[in-house]
């Protein structure tokens, strides 16, 4: 079927992009470059001109950085080919946890990450004749890597051609790295957006920011601050260079942005007919932009929708329709700065922020940013004015901030961990250990960082010494590669199905790596409203009798938090009952129930499907503690140091007296540093520990260093699950990655070692037989007796 004619310009666009792609061809290079403003339909103009130019042979993966702009784009590319409905016909997409494709299917959209995971499969290549690699100057880590297996790929496929596209694209450097690839620009369709800064936003708003710093919540704080003013003629007289001072423009000032929105409707800004889009930073900050603009804009006819990753198909896909009386203000994070088109949108709001993933080396933790956006990611907010005609842009920071800003954003390969990109390219056979591969990227990382997630990955017992000092995948880093998650996430599930307990390791897994506890926050202290305070005693309660169920670990809470969510019935409003007992976020656990359906697809596909032996150790609550022990120590253990033994005296004799949480100190390996629970940590109230360590899975540092969640451990899951282990016969010592120290005889050591080599023979054989079950072999079940037992049994 034939498709609508796009307009005039991009059909010249077409003979233009073909002769440079022949071009390539002809020299060798396979290799095209394709630039072009925002607007002027490169995503879903240059996959269909391939297609149309080979429409029997052509198979096309078109690779995106975000889900959404995947199967957005691909709806789009089958509406304009009279598909209707990608998955149908000639256009599909893969993304995870949702897919859509059929055997006539010639364009594939899909994300960086999951093109990477089909390339682990062999022969991946074989029957794709075009890869396109969109927005690439985005940087992100899984483009990069991306980038270098295809260049390495072209040498030794010889059908493969690959075309490379952005709106910013620095051209010269890209063209340098693929061998003088040939260039091609195409011109813009965009409309002209006029710009206003902060200075312009003052002015035509009225906005009197206080002079004293104040919390970003309450809506009568901000009136008792202001005098319920509105209006620039009520207020008192200040210079717009000193409110310009007073605005903190490191953070949202929510009512300036609220009081923004509502001059931009009153003012009808954006037209009859269009919507204002509004970029944040993250989740939180659009949850709490929209109380306050809902505050604001009160009685006004304003839709506000969220668009996030993390948010259902269904959800995400209500930005793009008519809302015939009312404006659409959709709040969004930095998903809709590139490949997507709200066909309405005349009116950008930037916060000129961004949440950008880094790295802590010398913690090695994962942090997530709050910092200025670049120039270039600004440049492309911008541009999401004026696609459908003449448009406006208001930034939230001043000229002089603006002037300061980065002119594009660090290659994410320079500033995070690279311990799941190290365990991939070992299995694709690209890199063996020394970071040889790596070196050959656009932007190479330091040897330090390569060595970082080296020596991390062996601890882990991922990874084994080869020949000539090289390294390779040990049998658990063979079933690592296999699985779409982090490397300690990847061995927690791993671990839960060899212990028998896959369900609740599915759950602490999925609770760990949606980014936010589901646990909201409840406020114990007394306050006015005694209704309240009984509700949320209510709900401490709860959580203290599950809590105690569970045993000393965060971690095993959300997973019981989760399993007894999950086997409640969907209908009926149950679930939403037990979610109000315990504060529970019902949209949190609703993230989480996606992400269990998906890493338990992936455990599946790996060789670890459901099964009664699977879960033959559910209810055993001190063996799902040990999975998430196995998974995060040792880099993330703490040692804690208890308070002096105290007795009281009682009517039978002296007793040992309970302790008390503040008389303990925690401290992580890297120089001894002493860290804290953070008070939302359900471990912040422990006053005893049987075994003086703990795990962690993150840290953030803000006044302090706060551990948010943490697990303690036991002895017999540091020496089974702990690290690399060293034993000290004469002393009958032995030692846990040269820091935990456990006092234990000969024999005791012997059986451990024993135990593990017993474990890595068993992953083996899974390798090459991946039917065979490893939770109910003797060796496991001695194991998990040990673990339940703590050797006494």
């Amino acid at each position: 079927m034939e498709r609508q004619r796009k307009s005039l310009p991009a059909w010249k666009a077409r003979d233009d992009f073909l002769a440079k792609l022949d071009e390539s061809c002809k020299s060798g290079n396979r290799v095209v470059l394709v630039t072009g403003d925002t607007g002027c339909g490169k995503t879903t103009q240059i996959p269909q001109f391939i297609l149309e130019e080979n429409p029997t042979s052509a198979k096309i993966v078109i690779a995106q950085p975000r889900r959404l702009a995947a199967t957005g784009v691909a709806g789009r590319v089958a509406d304009e080919r009279g598909e209707h409905q990608a998955g149908r016909a000639s256009v599909g997409y893969v993304v995870r946890g949702d897919s859509a494709f059929c055997k006539d299917t010639r364009l594939l959209f899909c994300t960086f990450g999951i093109l990477l995971r089909q390339l682990q499969s062999e022969g991946a290549l074989d029957s794709i004749t075009h890869i396109v690699i969109d927005e690439v100057h985005e940087r992100n880590l899984d483009g990069d890597i991306l980038m270098g297996l295809l260049r390495k790929s072209l040498k030794t496929v010889p059908h493969l051609k690959v075309i490379l596209m952005s709106a910013t694209l620095d051209a010269d450097r890209f063209a340098a790295y693929w061998g003088n690839a040939p260039r091609l620009h195409i011109p813009g369709r965009t409309f002209p957006v006029q710009d206003f800064m902060l200075e312009d936003v003052l002015e035509l708003t009225g906005y009197n920011p206080p002079k004293r710093k104040r919390k970003q919540g309450g809506f009568n704080n901000y009136h008792q601050q202001n005098h319920g003013s509105e209006t620039k003629e009520e207020q008192p007289q200040v210079s717009l260079e000193d409110r310009v001072k007073r605005v903190d423009q490191t953070s949202v000032d929510y009512f300036l942005l609220a009081f923004l929105v509502k001059y931009i409707v009153q003012s009808n800004q954006m037209g009859s007919d269009g919507s204002i889009l509004v970029f944040l930073q993250g989740v939180g900050e659009i949850s709490q932009a929209q109380k306050i603009v809902e505050s604001i804009t009160q009685g006004m006819s304003i839709l506000l929708l969220p668009l996030h990753g993390s948010l259902q198909p269904q959800e995400q896909s209500k930005i793009f329709r008519n809302t015939p009386g009312q404006v659409k203000v959709i709040l969004s994070t930095n998903v809709a700065e590139t490949s997507i088109t709200i066909p309405d949108c005349t009116v950008v709001i930037d916060s000129c922020r961004e949440k950008q993933s880094s790295y802590d080396p010398i913690n090695r933790m994962p942090m997530l940013l709050d910092q200025f956006a670049s120039k270039a990611s600004l440049k492309q907010r911008r541009g999401r004015a004026g696609r459908v005609r003449s448009g406006k842009c208001y930034k939230l920071i001043s000229k002089a901030t603006f002037s300061k800003l980065n002119d594009h954003t660090a290659p994410e390969i320079s500033r995070c961990a690279l311990d799941q990109t190290l365990l991939s390219l070992l299995f694709l056979g690209a890199e063996d250990g020394t970071g040889r591969f790596l070196q050959r990227l656009l932007d190479p990382p330091s040897q330090a960082s390569v060595n970082a997630a080296t020596s991390s990955l062996q601890k882990m017992g991922a990874l084994e010494q080869a020949e000539a000092g090289k390294l390779r995948l040990s049998p658990l880093g063979m079933h690592l590669a296999g699985i779409p998650a982090n490397p300690s996430i990847g061995k927690l599930l791993v671990m839960g199905s060899i212990l028998g307990c896959r369900t609740g390791a599915l759950a602490m897994a999925a609770g760990l790596s949606v980014g936010r506890s589901p646990f909201l926050r409840v406020d114990g202290r007394p306050n006015r409203n005694s209704e309240d305070n009984g509700k949320n005693q209510l709900i401490l309660e709860e959580r203290s009798k599950l809590f105690e169920t569970c045993g000393n670990s965060d971690h095993s809470m959300i997973a019981a938090a989760f399993m007894n969510w999950n086997n409640l019935p969907a209908g009926g409003g149950r679930r939403k009952r037990y979610c109000e007992s315990l504060g529970l976020s019902f949209n949190g656990m609703r993230d989480i129930a996606q992400l269990v359906n998906q890493y338990g697809s992936s455990l599946s596909i790996s060789g670890f499907p459901s099964s009664v032996e699977s879960d033959r150790n559910a209810q055993s609550w001190r063996v799902l503690r040990t999975c998430a022990i196995s998974a995060m120590a040792p880099d993330q253990l703490v040692r804690v140091y208890r308070p002096s033994t105290k007795y009281e005296d009682t009517a039978e004799g002296a007793k040992l007296k309970e302790g008390e949480a503040r008389g303990h100190k925690f401290y992580i390996r890297r120089s001894e540093e002493r860290v804290f629970i953070h008070p939302s940590s359900n471990m912040f109230s422990v006053g005893t520990y049987s075994c003086p360590w703990l795990v962690f899975h993150s840290m953030i540092r803000t006044s302090k260093p706060f551990l948010r969640e943490a697990t303690e451990c036991s002895a017999y899951s540091l020496l089974l699950f702990g690290g690399p282990l060293t034993v000290e016969a004469r002393n009958s010592v032995i030692h846990i990655d040269g820091w935990v120290r456990l006092s234990a005889n000969a024999k005791i050591g012997a059986l451990i070692q024993g135990l593990r080599s017993k474990m890595d023979d068993l992953l083996r054989k899974k390798i090459d037989n991946p039917t065979i079950s490893i939770s109910d072999t003797p060796e496991m079940q001695l194991i998990v007796k040990l673990l339940v037992t703590d050797g006494l049994g």
